[in-house]
């Protein structure tokens, strides 16, 4: 899947978390691929285990089976990476899809620089201690709580992300861009062949657009913005049926009438007294 994200937006994010906790964060694709990140590099400490024989693969095994517990579990994790520090990831689910993740870590929940120490010492990087010790020392230290709160705040950015579309897929670009197109042309002829040329994109990648981000053909799509725009038209404004059929593109009346009644249940004089709370429910009135 291609994930796509409004850089400028996502790294103000990203830079806000960091001032608030001073903690690096990090975007991966679904396939563990860093996309972007704030501050742009990794720690000293972290750069220099990267450089080192060997474990450079301990760092991405231990990434990715985060991802992958990440991933099975649907939910934020917390946990030590490999060389003892402490690290979170949080999925990014789009329609019960994940589609990505955000990380942080190469900070400690150690008491001070003698324990984390210790910590480091009982992990597969120990030999390199010595080489290590002046970078460990910048690790920053961070309580519990800290870290916890630190987490949750990550785990909020990503509802904002998503909802805000800060993080999409290129499913939603698509699908935004085509209903934006489509909504103020509802009471024009469209044709695809003209769909396609104003989108910039060919016929046939249209279809197939359609189709693959959609679950339906482009003309099924327009009918379907059509009656969305209809029963919006009928709750909310006094505008005869007959020019509501004429404003969202039906040159049929009967058409749409019997289109409309298929689609919702309701004759759209029906829909419209229902939905202004005209017509009564089945049931006694309260006493």
């Amino acid at each position: 899947m291609k994930l796509e994200f409004n850089e400028t937006q996502l790294l103000e994010l990203m830079k806000d978390f960091y001032v608030l906790t001073g903690i690096r964060i990090v975007l991966f694709d679904d396939e563990y691929q860093e996309l972007l990140s704030y501050p742009s590099k990794d720690c000293n400490f972290c750069r220099r285990i990267k450089e080192l024989p060997d474990t450079d693969n301990l760092c991405m095994e231990s990434d990715h089976n985060s991802f992958q517990q990440c991933k099975t579990e649907r939910h934020l994790i917390v946990y030590p990476c490999h060389a003892g520090l402490i690290e979170a990831v949080v999925p990014l689910i789009d329609n019960h899809i994940v589609i990505g993740y955000l990380m942080f870590g190469q900070i400690s929940d150690a008491a001070n620089f003698s324990s984390l120490k210790q910590i480091v010492c009982q992990t597969s990087i120990h030999e390199y201690l010595p080489e290590l010790e002046p970078l460990l020392a910048e690790i920053p230290l961070k309580t519990h709580d800290q870290i916890r709160a630190a987490a949750k705040i990550m785990e909020a950015c990503t509802f904002y992300a998503l909802m805000n579309e800060t993080i999409a897929l290129r499913r939603q670009n698509f699908t935004r861009h085509l209903k934006e197109y489509l909504l103020p042309q509802l009471g024009t002829h469209l044709d695809a062949e003209t769909i396609a040329r104003d989108l910039g994109i060919s016929r046939s990648k249209l279809y197939s657009s359609c189709d693959k981000y959609l679950g339906m053909g482009i003309a099924e799509y327009i009918r379907t913005l059509r009656l969305e725009q209809a029963q919006q038209l009928l709750k909310d404004t006094e505008l005869p049926i007959t020019q509501i059929s004429d404003k969202i593109g039906f040159e049929d009346y009967n058409y749409f009438c019997r289109v409309f009644k298929k689609e919702t249940g309701y004759s759209a004089k029906k829909y419209r007294e229902k939905f202004r709370g005209i017509i009564q429910d089945d049931y006694p009135p309260f006493l």
